[in-house]
């Protein structure tokens, strides 16, 4: 009775849309149940929405947007894969630090799952694109108090928010951990990259005065 009403739940499980609110089921049901053709298609999607973010205010006015939308495309999703395959192993590396048990395997899926809010912005980010290429490519600084561009702004701070916070308990649930060690498991590796540039960088400034 048990192990169906859990298979029951997990056949319930949607990971586009259970991913907000359910992560950590979420997360393990993709680690256990999807197959690499899913995690494709997850890396697919979710680096194509990082693809157009990463176009935004690049100043280029000279981009048309069907251009943009088919860079991102092509180069998103190649660079969200490289994320992924080095986030997994620094993560899968630091959480032996905190006793997780997460695989190589099981921690690339946590990160592509966790990454799933991304590609929510999709929609809104081609929209925005072909609407208004003025205000999408624009620095900000000379955009400001745009009325689309103030909304946009604060739905993708929202959503990097929560990005950010389901990074972590899906770190924690790869690893088997509770979601404030998957908190940390997330942001040592950013201090310790940064002590060691301030390190070098006052190395440098050392012997650059001596």
């Amino acid at each position: 009775m048990v192990r169906e009403n859990r298979l029951r739940k997990e056949q319930e499980v949607n990971p586009l849309t259970d991913i907000w609110l359910r992560t950590r089921e979420t997360v393990r049901f993709v680690i256990d149940r999807k197959s690499a053709k899913y995690i494709i298609f997850l890396i697919i999607l979710t680096g194509f929405a990082s693809g157009l973010i990463g176009l935004m205010n690049t100043q280029n006015a000279d981009m048309q947007a069907w251009s943009a939308i088919l860079q991102a495309l092509i180069t998103g999703p190649i660079g969200s894969a490289f994320g992924y395959f080095l986030g997994a192993a620094i993560l899968m590396l630091v959480g032996r630090l905190f006793k997780g048990t997460a695989t190589y395997q099981e921690m690339f899926k946590a990160l592509a799952t966790a990454q799933i809010p991304q590609i929510w912005l999709l929609p809104l980010l081609i929209v925005w694109a072909f609407a208004s290429p003025s205000t999408f490519f624009a620095d900000r600084r000379d955009v400001e108090g745009d009325p689309l561009v103030v909304v946009m702004s604060l739905v993708m701070g929202a959503v990097s928010v929560w990005t950010f916070i389901i990074v972590c308990k899906a770190v924690g649930e790869a690893h088997r951990v509770s979601s404030w060690k998957g908190f940390f498991i997330v942001v040592l590796p950013g201090i310790l990259i940064t002590l060691i540039v301030l390190v070098i960088v006052f190395v440098l400034f050392a012997s650059f005065f001596n």
